[in-house]
């Protein structure tokens, strides 16, 4: 059961990265139909984040208290009902309006799905089926780009999005008919608290949490990775054709090359963590120094960008830089997770909601940055990347120094989550 639940959750992922991403894939069309400015480009990519932070707390809180399944059928069938409506759009206000809802009803389901996971994996996998359901989205965004474009291209913008509508009713079908709340043994999680609803929040202890480093510095960190996230979103295909001169086609593909390749390297990326924390027990090093490394690492490759900007080193190091800095997207959920265990949901979406408040100023900014490049577009795309990277690799060092997952709450997780195997030394340095 377990891993069909896993491959529901990566399923839905791709539904909802491609309900994101399809918008870029189709930006020139959008543009020319409605005589869009780069700013007002903009604005659109930006409109799906004003609510997306907000209702991502919110939703996965409700997940907490009524729980995964109900409230991800909910979400489902509401992007069918926006992507079908998008046939009724006719003007830039009603795109604007679409996104937003769009933005509004998806925003939940990343912290959901990934404490749904927790619940049916031991801590030895939870990176492991975290980055599954990540690697979910990079191929709704990227990998299933081709086809998309092909869709876009065959049945219009407007047919295309109407199709992914279709998906999210197959899905809910499958989801709600063939899966379960939780495993029936609860085999992870403490028999004093399974089924348990969680008591009530108190806010000034959650907003206390928040501040203290662990919390904090992992949610800036994934901040500075979801500018990125939302750069290949929004602002990618018209990069590749604008910037780097590729076809249509050749865009197509390259966007799907770049997602499957930093797929296979954040995954293997958790699995080396996996593996690391299940030898050593060490936070540090199993969870931070690895990948802290991997966003320093991917922020001067995405930098070298600005100086090398051969296609074929575009895509090498789009590539690299992207499966690097994504390390912190699977493995986030699972730090802020140990610093509540018993309000997971709301503490991922604590992660994914600050994160995703990238989404609101990153695609005005990228389109001010490059509306001020004139004329020069290569210029400007520059400027845009020198701003990203330049955000990781700050926020990725300060993330090294500072992030210390409390080993109160861990001692209290090992415990529960030892499933009859010796209990080595722990180490929390």
């Amino acid at each position: 059961m377990r891993w069909f639940i896993l491959l529901m959750l990566f399923l839905g992922a791709i539904i909802n990265f491609a309900d994101k991403s399809i918008i870029g894939l189709a930006a020139i069309q959008i543009k020319d139909d409605f005589h869009l400015s780069y700013a007002q480009w903009g604005l659109v990519g930006s409109s799906y984040y004003w609510l997306y932070p907000v209702t991502g707390i919110f939703g996965a809180a409700w997940a907490d208290r009524i729980g995964a399944k109900k409230v991800m059928g909910i979400l489902m069938l509401t992007w069918a009902v926006l992507q079908v409506g998008v046939l009724a759009i006719t003007a830039l206000p009603l795109m604007i309006l679409y996104r937003l809802l769009l933005g509004a009803f998806e925003g939940p389901y990343s912290p959901i799905a990934y404490n749904h996971a927790d619940k049916w994996f031991p801590p030895k996998l939870r990176g492991f089926a975290n980055s599954v359901v990540v690697a979910g989205g990079t191929v709704g965004a990227m990998i299933v780009a081709p086809v998309l474009v092909a869709l876009i291209t065959l049945l219009g913008w407007k047919m295309a999005f109407a199709t992914l509508g279709a998906a999210s009713i197959v899905w809910f079908c499958l989801f709600q008919f063939f899966t379960k709340e939780r495993p029936a043994n609860e085999e992870f999680h403490s028999k004093k608290k399974a089924g348990r609803k969680p008591e009530r929040l108190k806010i000034k202890d959650f907003l206390l949490l928040l501040t203290k480093p662990s919390a904090l510095f992992t949610t800036l960190a994934y901040f500075s990775a979801y500018i990125l996230v939302v750069w290949f979103s929004v602002w990618l295909p018209i990069y590749l054709v604008e910037s780097v001169k590729m076809s249509s086609a050749q865009m197509g593909y390259s966007v799907a090359i770049i997602g499957i390749i930093s797929v296979l390297i954040y995954v293997a990326i958790s699995m080396l963590s996996d593996y690391m924390f299940k030898k050593s027990q060490n936070w540090r090093v199993s969870r931070i120094y690895i990948i802290a490394a991997s966003m320093i690492v991917g922020a001067v490759l995405l930098l070298s960008l600005t100086i090398f900007q051969q296609p074929m080193w575009v895509v090498a190091a789009m590539c690299l830089a992207k499966g690097l800095t994504y390390t912190i997207l699977p493995i986030g959920p699972t730090i802020m997770i140990n610093e509540w265990p018993e309000r997971g949901a709301l503490m991922t979406s604590i992660l994914t909601s600050f994160g995703n408040l990238a989404g609101i100023v990153a695609p005005v900014i990228t389109g001010w940055i490059i509306g001020l490049a004139g004329a020069n577009k290569i210029a400007g795309y520059n400027l845009s990347i020198i701003f990203m990277g330049g955000i990781v690799l700050v926020f990725g060092i300060l993330f090294a120094l500072f992030v210390k997952p409390s080993s109160e709450n861990y001692r209290q997780q090992r415990g529960n989550n030892l499933d009859n195997r010796e209990r080595p030394d722990v180490k929390y340095s």
